[in-house]
Parts: C-alpha cells; structure tokens; sequence
C-alpha cells in the first residue's frame, strides 16, 4: 500500500467490508514488529484486534519467517476448529495459492483473498472463493484529495493549479496528474477552491474550509 499507492492501510475500512460479507468471528494479525514503520501500527491494530503475532526471528537473523507462521496457523486453524466456513487472507503473496486451494478444495470452506493492485498473484487470484483488490477506487480518490488539501492547508506559497499538481506528484511519486487535474477542476468548478489574482501572480487557489468540511473531504479544519 506504502509502496505503490502512499497510502496507509485502512483498517477500519476494511473491518466494515469485511462485517457486510461475514460473520466475524476472529481476526489475527502478522508482522515482524522489529521493524520501526510496523512497531508504529501496532496501536492502531489494537484497536481491532489484540491477536498480534510478531513474527520476528529470535535469534537475530534477518530471514522473514512470517509467511511460514502464518501458513503453520492456518493450517491448524483448519484442522483443529469447528464451525469455521469462511477463512480470509490479506496478502496477494502467490506462495499463499497452495494453502487456499487446500482450504478450499480439501476442507470445503469459502476462502476471500484481500491483496494490493499492482502486487497481487494472478495464480492466488484464480484460486480463491472471491478476491477484493485494494485500494478501491474510492480510497484512491480519497488519498488525492487529503493530498490536496494537505498541500493547500500546509503551503506557505502562492499555488495555482499547476504548481499545486507539480509539488503533490513531486513529493508523492504515485499520484497521477490526470487523476489531480479532475479533482481539482471539480472542486473549482463547486467553488470548494477558488481561483483569484494577487498581485501578478495569477489564478492563486484558496480555499473555502467550511464548505470543504461540509462537503466531507476534510474531518476538521
């Protein structure tokens, strides 16, 4: 999601997916928490879930066991739980094919498979029950527009439209311009952001925060 999109995973978006298509009735996470950037998310996962498995190799050795403790509790879960129908998987690792298809195929049980566009196996794809590629479009759209804003809110320049989509795309290498010039041509054209004149500087945007805030694409101002 950092890597190809610069976004953060929306845990709780992906909670309300999750709820409208089962019943929930267990979610576990795994990560090797040594690292920094994942140490972080730990508060904002406990907020979901306090089953935090850290994977990270006692002995200091820099091999990723992680697929394997994961695989290793799957494998039980499915064997060793009763009256579990639906298993749902957040990785669009193709190693991950095998253990799907056994769940499905062997145990009988309905398998999702959540992975990132862009990073997602076909092969793991094919074999699941259903698969959501992540971001949506929806959430895509989102980030640009916190972009946006961020980058009006936080500017001590004088942007207009195409310095304002230059600086946003220079800083966050996944952004695309087409998808910055529509939004930004939609929020002018609504008068959420504001073209004006000062000075010779020319076509300077500033923006209505309480209509931005009314309009839902700000939390606060």
């Amino acid at each position: 999601m950092n890597v190809n999109y610069g976004m953060k995973p929306d845990i709780k978006a992906w909670f309300e997916n999750i709820t409208q298509k089962v019943n929930l009735t267990e979610a576990v996470f795994f990560a090797d928490f040594s690292h920094k950037s994942l140490a972080d998310e730990i508060k904002r996962i406990r907020l979901y879930s306090n089953k935090i498995i850290d994977t990270r190799n006692p002995n200091g050795v820099k091999k990723d066991f992680t697929d394997f403790i994961i695989l290793d509790n799957i494998y039980q879960k499915a064997m060793m739980s009763e009256g579990l129908d639906v298993f749902i998987l957040f990785s669009g690792d193709g190693h991950f094919s095998s253990a799907t298809s056994f769940l499905k195929n062997i145990c009988g049980k309905e398998v999702g498979i959540y992975g990132v566009r862009g990073s997602f196996s076909r092969q793991l794809q094919e074999t699941a029950s259903w698969c959501v590629t992540l971001p949506t479009e929806e959430e895509v759209q989102g980030n640009d527009y916190q972009l946006i804003f961020g980058e009006l809110r936080n500017t001590k320049s004088m942007l207009n439209a195409n310095t304002l989509i230059d600086t946003v795309t220079g800083k966050n290498k996944t952004v695309k311009k087409q998808s910055l010039t529509e939004i930004l041509n939609k929020l002018q054209k609504e008068g959420t952001v504001i073209p004006r004149t000062i000075g010779n500087n020319k076509d300077v945007l500033f923006v209505d925060w309480e209509k931005a805030k009314k309009e839902g694409y700000i939390k606060e101002i």
